[in-house]
């Protein structure tokens, strides 16, 4: 029966995460350290005990232990999870915008500096421009890279971008694009139409060369 209930709260939060209350949350957090028990109520009673979410994930271990069913392991790790929590909001800067094409050149230019073997990086964008995640890909072979149009609609399909900006590097120093770039950047651009995300631009860093399509005016 737990293990049923279990697949069907994860699937809830792999589709409605947002939505699930504070002990949802804490319910299927534990799962991760108390096997094979109920921990719906152990949830609720950690909730009684600090009062709501922020407090639970604040207390320290040995008050976490004072409540029936948390452990010293499942303590030590609702802690750390608020440990991750506090470190991020002390240190959490503004995500990048890529919005213009000074501001997408420049941060390829920086993510591509000193690399010596080729590699592509796919940069997507909300409507507004900032930087959702960046998906990386290095080719087996040194100087030849490539990301599969199947695997590029299944991160459109998961992550949902508004906009989408592809960069590489060509480690000959010569930034001209090839045939193979322009195809692939064709390519690139109609598995975006299909997903409802727009190609800003396709991007080639070659030491000290940039070339981009937008610039260009071949988007």
């Amino acid at each position: 029966m737990h293990e049923g209930h279990r697949g069907r709260m994860r699937e809830r939060l792999a589709l409605h995460g947002d939505s699930l209350t504070d002990h949802e949350l804490l319910e299927i957090l534990l799962f991760e350290v108390i096997g094979r028990k109920d921990t719906n109520p152990v949830a609720h009673r950690l909730l009684d005990s600090f009062c709501d979410l922020q407090g639970v994930l604040s207390a320290p271990p040995r008050l976490l232990c004072t409540v029936a069913g948390i452990g010293p392991r499942a303590a030590e790790f609702v802690f750390l999870v608020g440990c991750f929590l506090r470190s991020v909001r002390r240190e959490r800067a503004p995500r990048p915008r890529l919005y213009s094409f000074e501001e997408a050149r420049a941060f390829a230019e920086g993510r591509f500096a000193g690399v010596a073997a080729e590699k592509l990086e796919v940069y997507l964008t909300d409507e507004e421009g900032f930087l959702l995640c960046i998906k990386s890909v290095t080719g087996e072979q040194a100087d030849r890279v490539a990301l599969s149009e199947r695997e590029l609609g299944y991160i459109l399909g998961e992550v949902r971008p508004k906009g989408v900006i592809v960069a590489h590097n060509h480690p000959s120093g010569v930034a001209q694009p090839s045939a193979e770039d322009d195809a692939a950047a064709a390519a690139i651009g109609r598995v975006c139409r299909a997903h409802g995300a727009r190609l800003n631009d396709s991007i080639i860093c070659a030491g000290k060369e940039t070339y981009s399509y937008y610039g260009e005016g071949r988007l």
